[in-house]
């Protein structure tokens, strides 16, 4: 007779079950709230105020997919910007094999330099560190792009080859990154007198407007079959722009927070679905077919030499990337719960600064342009609520993986230069708009408006008419005959060709000659009201201090 089956044995595998869901809940997911972050917006003139996502501090540890998922909408958010200048630079190229290595090269140091960034490494026997310690992400600066793109064009126009003229510029990254990690030990104090936030937000604002014409020119492209400007070419930029506007108003915060990559993949299909009013396709998809599967850094290497001439805007822009830089660090400090007056808020400042330099000369044994730390991730660590560097590190694998696999980099120099002209408009458009953010975080005086005002002068003039300062009727290099003078007359044409690097000059000129006295004439006027509020307020404590003794 055979025994009666024990009444458990019918609750034991829905007990697993439910052990299982717990474990993957508990510690793979997490109780963070995914839905409200991939919610789409139905109505997005409503503030929903209902859900309130849980808070991760910069230490805690993140469920595994909570961090890899997070991570992942971080990269997707930076992709795009780190692989411009890659793309922008290789373009100069003849013969069109240095964008995919440019690209992918970007992508790897990304992320080991996000990494570096996020640490907070003691220096042994002194009281400086290594990296912020927040969660601070790194890209390519666009900072750079100006002077890169000038220099550039100006060797290749005498001789040089495109891997010969981006070595030598490769040289003056890595010297001016020495420069740089001197800043980096100034007191964050001391700096910000010296570079003050319009000074800085002025540079930046340069560097926006600036790029913001190499947007709109990769806009027009009409690749190698349309004239530039061409229906097609301005259609598909507006296409990005776009899909832009409607993800702002209708996507989940995810997708609000990854728009650019999402923005270009639209566009990129559209190209890839559609042809010219000629038949001809605007995808060419031979780079993609003739790029490795795998690669990593060096597998095409540039001859490292040095360009004289690109040094002094190679250092603005130095100065301008560590402002920047600065003023990052501080909003990610403030995003994770920190303020002025905590002690780790300098520490923070002066890791982060250091670890800026040492990433940017990094950045240049890697064959890229000078790095930066970002300042998308800050308005994501808002969307989300979660400040862990866990979620950074998950970024730094994710932006790895992405230039480890070839194909990867190869398929992003593919996409039409249209559809990338749309999207980069709006993303250095943006760049100019933080300018304008920083040079008003605190209120202009008349001082630094009458600064503001003539170096703006140099720098926008400069940027609209370019050879107005470097025509061969005020400098004509050429006619020089002594190679040192010639190469100082060279210097000088691309430091006065570069609208930012001009600016910056008048600007920090005028800024150490100009007395302080102009700054305080309003303040005078004001003088009069302002005592006469004081005097009253002043009367109205000792009568209400006098009222209380009577009573």
């Amino acid at each position: 007779m055979s025994e009666p089956v024990a009444e458990e044995d019918f609750t034991e595998e829905p007990t697993k079950v439910i052990e299982e869901k717990g474990f993957v809940k508990k510690y793979l997911l997490g109780d963070y709230d995914y839905g409200v972050l991939c919610m789409p917006r139905l109505n997005p003139w409503k503030v929903d105020t209902k859900h309130k996502l849980q808070y991760y501090g910069k230490d805690e540890a993140l469920p595994p997919l909570l961090a890899a998922f997070l991570g992942f909408q971080h990269a997707l958010a930076v992709v795009g910007g780190t692989a411009l200048p890659g793309i922008i630079l290789g373009s100069y190229d003849p013969t069109g094999k240095a964008a995919p290595y440019l690209v992918s090269y970007a992508l790897i140091t990304s992320g080991i330099c996000s990494w570096i960034q996020i640490m907070h490494a003691p220096i042994p026997k002194t009281r400086y560190f290594l990296g912020s310690g927040l969660m601070c992400l790194i890209a390519t600066s666009f900072a750079f792009l100006p002077t890169a793109e000038e220099s550039i064009k100006l060797m290749m126009a005498e001789g040089k080859t495109f891997d010969e003229a981006y070595g030598s510029l490769l040289g003056v990254f890595l010297l001016g990154s020495v420069f740089q990690a001197g800043i980096a030990f100034i007191p964050p104090r001391i700096l910000r007198k010296i570079f003050p936030p319009w000074l800085a937000g002025m540079g930046v604002f340069l560097i926006g407007i600036n790029l913001t014409g190499v947007g709109v020119s990769q806009w027009g492209s009409g690749g190698q079959f349309l004239p530039y400007g061409s229906a097609e070419s301005i259609g598909l930029g507006f296409f990005v722009m776009c899909v832009l506007i409607f993800l702002e108003l209708f996507g989940s915060p995810f997708l609000r927070s990854t728009s650019i990559a999402i923005a270009i993949m639209v566009g990129y299909i559209l190209a890839a679905c559609t042809s010219d009013r000629n038949g001809n396709p605007y995808v060419d998809t031979a780079p993609l077919e003739e790029a490795p599967v795998i690669l990593f850094l060096w597998t095409k290497t540039f001859p490292i030499g040095f360009y004289a001439p690109a040094f002094v805007p190679t250092l603005i822009a130095y100065i301008v990337s560590t402002v920047e830089t600065y003023g990052d660090t501080c909003a990610t400090a403030q995003a994770s719960g920190y303020t002025p007056d905590d002690p780790y808020w300098d520490e923070a400042l002066q890791g982060g600064l250091l670890g800026d330099s040492v990433n940017s000369f990094i950045s240049a044994l890697s064959m890229v342009l000078p790095s930066t730390t970002l300042s998308q991730n800050i308005g994501i660590i808002s969307l989300t609520n979660v400040a862990s560097r866990w979620a950074g590190i998950a970024c730094g694998v994710w932006m790895f993986l992405f230039g480890v696999f070839g194909k990867f980099g190869a398929f992003l120099t593919i996409i039409p230069l249209s559809v990338f002209g749309g999207m980069s408009t709006f993303l250095f458009a943006n760049i100019a708009v933080s300018g304008i953010k920083v040079m008003t975080s605190e209120p202009l005086t008349r001082r630094s408006r009458f600064i503001l005002a003539i170096s703006l002068s140099f720098g926008v003039g400069t940027i609209i008419r370019k050879d107005w300062l470097t025509s061969t009727a005020f400098l004509d290099c050429g006619a020089i005959e002594n190679e040192a003078k010639k190469g100082l007359c060279t210097a000088a044409t691309v430091t006065m060709g570069t609208g930012y690097a001009i600016g910056c000059i008048v600007a920090l000129l005028l800024n150490s000659i100009l007395p302080a006295d102009l700054e305080s004439m309003e303040e005078e006027e004001a003088l009069p009201l302002t005592a006469k509020k004081v005097e009253e307020s002043e009367e109205s404590v000792e009568s209400e201090k006098l009222e209380a003794e009577i009573s």
